[in-house]
């Protein structure tokens, strides 16, 4: 049986793109996203001895980085301390840092102002359809039903198309 530690770093790995793409619509800046991305790593370990594989691994660590991202305290200042070291297991065998700039490509960005528009449920939406999760996934992170789930996405995809040509490249 594979121990749980390293269980947890092959989650992490094998999520850490969904996880960046939450800290960069839930937090403003590049520090600000190293700081909530500890956060949430923080949270998942904290809480990754009680998952018992009631959902799939990767509903739970959607569940509890929304979790964290919504509590997470935008205005706070960013911490310093109590960071991951750079040679973390996490961090090893071709990963990036979490010092390293998000992709800075033009369309991307333009997206991410149009998503932080968004209120959080909405957020969470898109960065679960962007992550291509189904809708039953999706509701139950959310806690919706899969026909509201439907419903709200198609109503953000015209909100996020609207703004989008409002502002053109």
């Amino acid at each position: 049986m594979p121990d749980r530690d390293d269980e947890f770093v092959q989650l992490v790995r094998e999520n850490d793109a969904r996880l960046r793409k939450i800290c960069r619509v839930y937090a403003d800046g590049a520090e600000a996203h190293h700081d909530l991305y500890q956060d949430i790593l923080v949270e998942l370990w904290r809480s990754f001895s009680s998952f018992e594989g009631d959902a799939e691994p990767s509903t739970w660590l959607y569940r509890v980085a929304l979790n964290t991202a919504l509590s997470h305290d935008r205005s706070k200042v960013v911490r310093d301390e109590a960071t991951l070291d750079t040679d973390h297991p996490v961090w090893t065998d071709g990963m990036s840092r979490p010092d390293e700039r998000l992709d800075r490509d033009e369309k991307l960005d333009r997206l991410y102002v149009a998503i932080d528009r968004l209120d959080d449920v909405d957020k969470a939406l898109v960065m679960m359809y962007l992550d291509e999760k189904s809708y039953r996934e999706m509701a139950d992170v959310l806690g919706l039903s899969e026909s509201h789930v439907g419903v709200k996405l198609h109503r953000v995809k015209n909100k996020l198309a609207s703004w989008l040509e409002e502002t053109p490249v």
